[in-house]
Order: C-alpha cells, then structure tokens, then sequence
C-alpha cells in the first residue's frame, strides 16, 4: 500500500479503503499546485479517463484543469495517460518498469523529507495492518475517565450492556432453530441460509410462483447449457429478464454458490447484471439482465445476421476490456473459466457482455495459484493446462479468448476444424498456429483474404485482421509464460482502433 505527505491512510486496518487527503483541493484555481512524481508506482483502477499517444505536458495540464483529478499515471515512451479519481490499491513495481504516478497537492506542502512507504506488487508478504486503529461504531469505544472514582460506574454500565445484548441474542438464536426448523423442510432451510449469505449483495429473493407467473410457467426457452436452460420473463415491474434454471441439483447447488459468490464480489457495466435468485425447495435459479440478441454463438454460426468487420472488431476489444477487467482491475483475481460464444451475448447495439460465471474461480491477489480437482470449461476452447495438471492462472481465460478470436476471423466453430481427422482438437490447433505464424514471417499477405471469413466478401481491413490474426497465435501459445495477457492485448486492439479513427 503506498501512503505519501498530504494524504493518510481511510483505515489504518483496512488499507482497501485508500487514502484520503488531509488538504483542500479547491475547485477555485486560487491557490497553486505542484506534482510530486513516485516512479515505478501505479493505483490500480480508479481511472477518470485514458488517452492514448499525448505529451507529458498536456497530461499534467488535463490533471491540473480538473479539480477532482488525484494525480495521473504516465507511461514514458508509450504517451499513456491515466487521469486518476481516487487513490486505492498504489503498489510499486520493478525498477524497469516504465509506470509513474505524479500527485496532484497544494504548493504548500513540503515533501522533500518525506519517505513514502511503499509495498511491492510482487512481494508474498501481506501490507502490515495496524488493526487496532480500525473504524468501530462509536457505541463500542469504551470512554476512557481520567478519575478512578468513575471507572466502576462505566464498567457496570458497559457489563449490563453486554449481558442484555448476549441474552437477546441467544433468545433469537433458540426460537429460530425450534421454530423457524420445525416450519421449513431440509431442503428449505439451505435456501433460509443462503438468503441469508447474500443479503448484503442488494439481491433480491424471488419466489418459485413469481417467476412461474414471469415465464408465463417458462414458456420461452432462449438456450440451453451445460448447467442448464435459459428461459425469457416479465418481471411485475414490466422489466424483461432472462432466468436461468439450474438442473440437476446435485451438482447445480454448488455451481449456484459459486455463481452468487463471484457475482458478490464483482460489478462492471459490461457483465450481465444479475437482479436477484431463487432458492427454494429444490429450485435454484438465477434472474438476470436480458440482452436483446442473444449470444454470439447464436449470430456468428447462422446466417440470419451478418455480423460485418466493424462489428466483429468491436466484439473482439469489448470482450478483451471485460476479461482484463477481471484479470487485472477487481481486488480479487476473477477467472471465468468458460469463456466461448455461447457466454458472450450482445446487447441492441451489438456491445458485448460476458454471462455465466458459474464456473468462475476467485484468486487472492497475494495467495498461490492452485490447481483444481476435475477439467472445467468447454471442449475446444480449454487451455492445455487444464488437461496435462500444471497450475491454473488467468492464462486459461487468453487461451479461451484467442479460440473465440479465431471464430470471430474466420466465422467457423474451431471444433470443425477436426472434421473427417482422428486428430484432437489440441493437435489440430497446434498445427494451424505453427502454420499461421510461418504465414506471418512471409511477405505475402494474399493468404489473408482466404482464412479471414467469405460471407464479409473482401470487405475488412487488413492491417487490423494481420495483428489480430498475431493475436490468435499469442494467445495460443502452449508455454503460459510466452502467452499473452489481456491487459496487453487491449493495449493492442486500442492501438489498431486508433490507427482506424
């Protein structure tokens, strides 16, 4: 966690909470600012805006015309610029590392004896908590008495206190488990305790019959998946949903947990928002955000909707910011685990947004990758990993995006590629990559025109087809480490998008 002059920390035992300024940063242009750079320092998420390809100079003078910017990130050589709104998660990196955070404080404050603690985004070694200093609801603060005769007075008081709350609560505790159980089947009281669980997520608990009288008793079937059917609802407000039933209840409860404790931790406008859920009885499911055309899978392997370059592009840089976002901006590591079409709807505008997090795994930025007990994910869009036992990390989700990448280009599933080959899927891919990037190294890009899709009829660009065709060979990679991160494949895609404008 970095601290620095001007400002402290929100919580000393709890430094998820940042930092906060203990000057003024006036809106009035009135008292002068200065800009004090720390090097190699980054604060992850936050960010007001990103502009790419500007001088250092028009960056400073963004921040310093903008009264709610912190401080701003720029990268050397690369002309980013991230203007900064809050300071949360500052970690330093390596001494190579071209990241540099300048911090926006009033002329006034004298920084040049200050030491700025720092932590490293690569050190096992948690941020020191000073968990004594904790916020604490001011009813819990014993109040300290200069004078002895007063003590006893509190000691009683603060003993009373303490012995009505134990007394209520064993109360509560006692009548709900001899007569809240006694009222509700087995089955039941899981769902009475998980309700419980997510009540502080801002979900909202359904019951059975009010999503029977939505689907009209689901009527409208919108797809089906591995963990279940996708049915189409009206909710009572008139706000259409899409519900998303869980079968077989063995194995659906645990992927309905982990569904909801992903979707607890995580919120981004570009992931399907989740409007509340249904347990009861045997029942488990889902309500969920409705996206109007459906998934991608839906689209790119029919021929009702020609998805045209421009818009295949768009999906290809959407999908690539949603998954960097998990890998890389939540404060827990966010694997999804099934990243393909199916996973991948598109809203009015043919935006996309990620679903289905079931199997999604969550990984403490500090803890240790572990591996896990059976194969997830999809045939024909799981990374080598999965299969030979090594470590799982968010590389398994590139591999997953680089399987989508190619579809997207060619506008052909990948498992038709082992049609009429008794080869598997794996090898196949290993040698259309080896092919692909022998292709690359040539000076003829006439074979461009036959792998990228027949039904676009010539019309899409080649530079960006070329570095996203790079893309799909780096994304592939059998060795994680040479594997591409999605934080550099947006970078990648931004860079071709700007080059269009």
């Amino acid at each position: 966690m970095v601290s620095f002059n001007g400002y402290v920390m929100s919580n000393p035992g709890n430094w998820t909470e940042g930092c906060r300024a203990i000057v003024n940063i006036t809106c009035d242009h009135q008292e002068p600012m200065k800009f004090v750079k720390l090097k190699n320092t980054d604060f992850w998420g936050s960010d007001q805006k990103h502009m790419f390809s500007v001088s250092f100079h028009a960056c400073r003078d963004i921040c310093m015309g903008d009264c709610t910017c912190k401080g701003f990130q720029y990268k050397e050589g690369d002309g980013l610029c991230y203007t900064k709104a809050s300071l949360f998660s500052g970690w330093t990196y390596p001494i190579n590392d071209p990241r540099t955070i300048y911090l926006k404080l009033p002329a006034r404050v004298n920084v040049s004896d200050t030491a700025f603690p720092r932590s490293d985004v690569f050190d096992s070694a948690p941020p020191h908590l000073d968990c004594s200093q904790m916020n604490i609801p001011p009813i819990l603060q014993v109040h300290n008495s200069n004078t002895g005769a007063e003590e006893p007075k509190w000691i009683y008081f603060y003993g009373f206190i303490a012995a009505f709350f134990v007394v209520e609560v064993s109360f509560i505790a006692f009548a709900w488990f001899f007569v809240l159980r006694r009222e509700l089947r087995p089955s039941e009281v899981w769902a009475a305790e998980e309700e419980y669980k997510v009540m502080t997520s801002h979900f909202r608990r359904y019951s059975y019959r009010e999503l029977v009288k939505a689907t009209m008793d689901f009527k409208v079937e919108l797809g089906r998946g591995s963990s279940g059917v996708v049915y189409k609802g009206v909710l009572e407000d008139e706000r259409p949903v899409a519900l998303k039933m869980l079968e077989h209840i063995s194995r659906g409860k645990e992927e309905f947990q982990a569904e909801l404790s992903v979707i607890a931790r995580i919120y981004h406008m570009n992931l399907v928002r989740i409007w509340g859920f249904c347990s009861e009885g045997s029942h488990r499911l889902l309500v969920c955000e409705y996206v109007e055309n459906g998934s991608l899978a839906s689209i790119l392997f029919s021929d009702n909707i020609l998805l045209d370059w421009k818009q295949r592009f768009n999906i290809a840089l959407g999908v690539a910011k949603r998954l960097a976002y998990l890998h890389h901006e939540c404060l827990e590591w966010v694997i999804h685990c099934d990243v393909k079409p199916e996973n991948i709807l598109l809203d009015q505008n043919f935006e996309p947004k990620i679903t289905d997090f079931g199997l999604a795994k969550l990984l403490n930025r500090g803890g240790s990758n572990q591996n896990t007990s059976h194969v997830r994910g999809t045939t024909g869009y799981i990374a080598p990993e999965w299969i030979s036992g090594r470590p799982i990390t968010s590389k398994v989700d590139v591999y997953s995006y680089g399987i989508v990448l190619l579809e997207l280009l060619s506008g052909s599933r990948v498992s038709e590629l082992t049609v009429g080959s008794d080869a598997e899927v794996h090898t196949v891919l290993r040698k259309l990559v080896t092919m692909l990037a022998d292709k690359l190294e040539g000076g003829d890009d006439s074979w461009i025109d036959e792998f990228v899709d027949c039904k676009l009829g010539g019309q899409f660009s080649y530079v960006q087809a070329r570095t996203m065709i790079k893309l799909v060979v780096s994304c592939l990679e059998e060795d994680t480490r040479k594997r591409s991160t999605m934080e550099s494949v947006v970078q990648t895609l931004l860079s071709l998008d700007e080059d269009d404008k």
